[in-house]
């Protein structure tokens, strides 16, 4: 699917762009209508929450300068659904559970390197079991990386909020790990330290989820 190469290269060069604007929007266009569901981090480890916000920025950015029509949520960095905090909405928790479910059947899902939210998630729908036969992932991560489904439950619920958002695909990117490093002096990911005019370098998956059927097409940057 050709859609899936541009936003390849979209994520991994997003990094890279200029940032106008001031968040997500939609942009006319003849191609699909894309709704960034979520970019959080379900790592086991904890990112700032500025990492996330400034990519959903140069993320919205980068796909109306390629002429996509992008549609944004009001926090597509949706901390509370990842915590399901008190103030979590309906649909900041479906979304959530909709990015959890569609890394948990992807190629590169590790169990040991999940936060304590999606290891959970990954044992209730799949059984603790299913991930310690490491002959069997080390077979399915080695096969060709053809899409697949979303659970049926979250299919449905999939469905729902794409109509609402008139979206014929949802994107999540799981931003997993960011270094900053200036005159090869490294900076942790958890400090205060201001990190404007250093260089920062990002490891992140991404989920397209097509509306239509709960198809998903997974990458890596």
């Amino acid at each position: 699917m050709r859609w899936c190469g541009i936003l390849m290269f979209l994520l991994c060069f997003v990094w890279t762009s200029s940032v106008q604007a001031a968040g997500l929007f939609r942009q006319a266009a003849s191609g699909p209508v894309i709704l960034i569901g979520e970019v959080q981090c379900y790592g086991d480890d904890e990112l700032k929450s500025a990492y996330f916000d400034t990519f959903a920025d140069k993320l919205g950015q980068s796909l109306h300068d390629a002429g996509l029509a992008a549609v944004g949520r009001a926090d597509v960095t949706n901390e509370a659904g990842r915590h399901d905090a008190a103030d979590s909405t309906a649909e900041d928790t479906a979304l959530s559970d909709i990015h959890m479910d569609a890394i948990i059947h992807g190629h590169r899902f590790d169990r040991g390197e999940a936060s304590a939210k999606l290891a959970h998630y990954a044992d209730a729908m799949m059984g603790r079991a299913y991930f310690h036969d490491e002959a069997r992932l080390a077979d399915w991560r080695s096969q060709p990386k053809r899409p697949y489904f979303l659970t049926p439950v979250r299919q449905s619920t999939m469905q729902e909020i794409g109509r609402k958002y008139g979206a014929d695909y949802l994107l999540f990117v799981n931003l997993k790990d960011i270094d900053v490093h200036l005159k090869h002096s490294w900076f942790a990911t958890h400090t205060d330290v201001e990190t404007r005019g250093k260089k920062v370098s990002a490891a992140l998956d991404y989920y397209l989820v097509r509306v239509s059927d709960g198809r998903v097409y997974e990458g890596h940057c």
